[in-house]
């Protein structure tokens, strides 16, 4: 079994508690690890009365379960019911988990079969009988699957968004990323699971290809939005518009010796024009010798609010894929725009979403 010595316990009581809901049904025995000829050993064969009718569920227990996932397991629970085949006995394969994603509950209720994970979700299907109980993933789950959209991974994702279509190595994504061949690796796995990258060949020749980008896209928005705020620096400085700071940046020909890089509502303005004016330049710094030399020029000063500068301190990608504007101002690239303004205030959201359907668009 993978995953599960401290948890059947706590799937079972959890499983039990939503079988309370649902009219005429309850659980029996259970039978963990059970032979049912050969070698073949199902975590568990569980005894259950649904809709008055006894039962009997093939159990396969995990963590988290995705579309990858889901699959290889069916076709496991599928060579169980082969064997338990039997004209006296209702045998109905299932699923606990830990948390079940929505992928892999779409695809379990298409193969009809039953799961139920910790966030209290049920789906049983038996003949004339259906039982769904649709809640949302337990928090350590949401927590576990956004850590793929933060730090050293996030990069990883930025290169795979760079070439949407294209197939692509480890070593070629780790050399764009700037990251190593060992967090190339993880996330490819992470994104697998979830069915958003396609793999073909093996060994040194093992390509992928970035699937569903918009889905992987809204994933990682809906991770932002319920995450924390990364900490931005805020500063004012008088008598300046962004217009202006930006120019005065420029004069200082900022990009000869120091890297950094417009976003947020500057940045979206120039590359898909959205409001009349915007009240502050965001700037992403790539090291403290940027930000530090940025604030000096600038003659900034800290403030908590009214700000009209903001400040990321960020880390570069070896190649990082922005526009220069027609003052040969480097803009972040509209991914990083867009990703920028969903943590911003005020219009930055509705401006991300004009953003993303103007510039996010995949055939």
């Amino acid at each position: 079994m993978e995953e599960t010595t401290n948890i059947e316990p706590e799937l079972v009581e959890s499983l039990s508690d939503s079988f309370e809901v649902v009219p005429n049904a309850h659980l029996g025995e259970i039978s963990w690890e059970a032979g049912i000829g050969g070698r073949l050993r199902p975590d568990a064969i569980l005894d259950a009365v649904v809709a008055g009718r006894e039962i009997a569920f093939v159990v396969e227990t995990r963590g988290d379960v995705f579309p990858r996932d889901a699959r290889e397991i069916v076709w496991q629970l599928k060579r169980y019911l082969r064997e338990l085949d039997s004209p006296n006995r209702r045998y109905v394969p299932m699923i606990l988990a830990r948390s079940v994603s929505e992928g892999a509950r779409d695809f379990l209720q298409e193969e009809q079969v039953a799961y139920h994970d910790l966030s209290g979700s049920l789906f049983v299907s038996v003949d004339e009988t259906f039982v769904l109980i649709e809640r949302p993933k337990p928090k350590r789950a949401k927590r576990r699957a956004m850590n793929v959209f933060k730090g050293t991974r996030a990069l990883v994702l930025h290169a795979l968004f760079d070439r949407p279509g294209e197939w692509v190595s480890g070593s070629e994504i780790a050399e764009n990323a700037g990251v190593s061949a060992a967090t190339v690796s993880e996330t490819f796995k992470d994104l697998e699971r979830r069915d958003w990258l396609d793999v073909r060949g093996e060994g040194p020749a093992k390509r992928r290809r970035l699937i569903r980008p918009d889905v992987l896209l809204d994933a990682w928005r809906d991770s932002i939005l319920a995450s924390r705020a990364s900490r931005r620096s805020r500063y004012y400085v008088p008598r300046l518009k962004p217009e202006d700071m930006a120019r005065e940046i420029e004069g200082d020909n900022y990009d000869d010796d120091f890297d950094l890089e417009f976003t947020g509502q500057f940045a979206a303005q120039a590359y898909t024009p959205f409001l009349s004016n915007v009240s502050d330049l965001t700037v992403r710094a790539f090291g403290k010798r940027t930000h530090d030399w940025l604030i000096s020029t600038l003659g900034a000063r800290e403030v908590s609010e009214g700000a009209n500068l903001v400040v990321i301190d960020a880390k570069s990608m070896k190649q990082r894929h922005g526009m220069y504007d027609e003052q040969k101002r480097l803009l972040a690239s509209p991914l990083q725009v867009y990703l920028d303004l969903l943590e911003d205030h005020g219009r930055s959201k509705e401006m991300a979403e004009h953003l993303r359907s103007q510039k996010l668009v995949w055939q």
